[in-house]
């Protein structure tokens, strides 16, 4: 019964009802601005007369744009139906005012029109004019491509005949699922769970090794440095190449001397570059408030500063790094994940409390020029947006 209550909460008509008032309500509070705008520079095109009643909403969606605060479109408009207008929308769309009268809500309307909109982009059955991408499918074939159709389908080693193709396609799926069932009883590391979902879980990967000198190695780093603060190898890195020149010379005239300045931006970089925050590092025993902290950032922090003090960083580092070790070349790699939403039905989606739902994590591995590397000591994609 309980799973019965649940599936009803997330499935059923009041989760859906739920869904779509807070898609209208985002909608009309922030995104209808920007896509009104895009309504009046595109032009929208189909081929399929099939699809026509789409763009005739389109056409009324840019009509009434400027309608004001209009609940619905006037007794008299013409409202074109289409499919998406009906299913779940269908109750959402139309609606009774106080005479008794079925009225058309013009928000909701815009919204189905969009997501119409949407669904027939992605396959061509509207089309964009002028555009690349979600150009005229006709565009996308060679023009004599229908003349040429037995030495076009060679090149592409495609049969002419459509029932082969689906033949060929069906049999390769078959044989394909029926070797993955032939082989799951006999893989001792997966795990096939019974969740609510019905994912396929994998067992976890048995714990390498560890490499015989890394003990050694961080053994040694511990004797000769001990633990050593990051704010420490922070300003150390500061002293050595004096990358916060270019910021305090220009003070100037102010009333902050350079040695005052470069500790604020050692704060501040510190509390950007960690997470930790202006508000929690102020509180620190150092003598600088957070209102002079957050000044700082707001005067001297640019992006532009940020770029030159992580670019003098990483030329310092590849200046100052073994060659017998690290080579001649002038370039690092840089590894950082991403966290991109997944089905539960993918093999590798788990929840991460981190981001806060079901996905995947992949990594990207980047090389990058010295010129344009990013030190972790100044992680500037850790600083606001309007540095970044």
């Amino acid at each position: 019964m309980r799973e019965l209550v649940h599936e009803f909460k997330t499935r059923g008509p009041v989760y859906r009802r739920t869904v779509q008032t807070t898609l209208k309500a985002s909608y009309t509070n922030h995104y209808r601005r920007g896509l009104i705008k895009l309504l009046g520079v595109l032009e929208f095109r189909s081929s399929n007369h099939t699809h026509r009643p789409v763009i005739e909403a389109l056409a009324l969606v840019a009509r009434y744009a400027n309608a004001g605060n209009t609940t619905y479109y006037p007794l008299g408009e013409m409202v074109p139906v289409h499919k998406a207008m009906g299913g779940d929308w269908a109750e959402v769309v139309h609606r009774t005012d106080k005479r008794g009268r079925r009225r058309v809500v013009r928000m909701v309307y815009e919204v189905v029109a969009l997501q119409a909109l949407r669904d027939q982009l992605k396959c061509k059955e509207i089309w964009v004019v002028g555009a690349d991408k979600w150009r005229n499918p006709d565009e996308d074939l060679p023009q004599d491509f229908a003349e040429r159709r037995e030495e076009n389908y060679r090149e592409l080693r495609k049969p002419l005949d459509a029932a082969v193709f689906v033949d060929e396609l069906r049999e390769q799926m078959t044989s394909e699922l029926t070797l993955l069932n032939d082989q799951l009883p006999k893989m001792g590391w997966l795990d096939i769970a019974e969740r609510k979902s019905g994912a396929i879980r994998l067992t976890p990967a048995e714990a390498q090794p560890e490499p015989r000198n890394l003990r050694r190695i961080k053994g040694e780093v511990q004797r000769r440095w001990g633990v050593v603060p990051l704010i420490d190898m922070l300003k150390e890195a500061v002293l050595r190449t004096g990358c916060l020149d270019a910021v305090t010379s220009v003070s100037g005239g102010g009333s902050l001397s350079a040695e005052v300045l470069a500790e604020r931006l050692l704060l501040v970089i510190y509390a950007y570059g960690t997470n930790t925050g202006i508000k929690a590092v102020a509180s620190g025993g150092h003598g600088h408030t957070e209102d002079e902290l957050r000044y700082v950032r707001r005067r001297y922090l640019s992006a532009e500063a940020a770029r030159a003090i992580a670019i003098q960083i990483a030329n310092a580092t590849f200046a100052a790094r073994s060659g017998d070790l690290w080579g001649q070349g002038s370039t690092a790699v840089a590894s950082d994940s991403t966290h991109v939403r997944a089905y539960d039905q993918n093999l590798f989606t788990e929840w991460h409390s981190r981001y806060g739902g079901r996905g995947v994590l992949i990594y990207w591995h980047v090389e990058k020029k010295s010129l344009a590397i990013h030190s972790q000591l100044i992680n500037c994609t850790a600083f606001p947006r309007s540095l970044r």
